[in-house]
């Protein structure tokens, strides 16, 4: 996947859910496509991860480190990621 630069500033600028809302402090880091996305709060001291999917946005329950840890271990897979999407929230 390649990405381009002004097109995750302007996914930033319009939000990747349907209300157009990205809670300040975090960003965009990774486009797992199918409306899927992963975000960094850079206002938590912890790096914490959020995801976006089909307009929800919820905690991964994992830092930036242990994201960056799993994905270069190769064991952060979509799967799981998508395992934290909280039941409520799942179609």
């Amino acid at each position: 996947m390649q990405a381009n630069l002004r097109d995750i500033a302007e996914l930033y600028q319009d939000g990747p859910v349907p209300s157009g809302w990205i809670p300040a402090g975090q960003v965009l880091i990774f486009d797992w496509g199918c409306t899927i996305w992963s975000l960094v709060d850079f206002a938590d001291p912890a790096g914490g991860m959020w995801c976006t999917h089909d307009g929800e946005h919820w905690s991964q329950g994992i830092t930036l480190v242990e994201w960056l840890a799993g994905t270069v271990a190769g064991t952060l897979e979509l799967e799981e990621l998508l395992e934290t999407q909280p039941a409520s929230q799942i179609d």
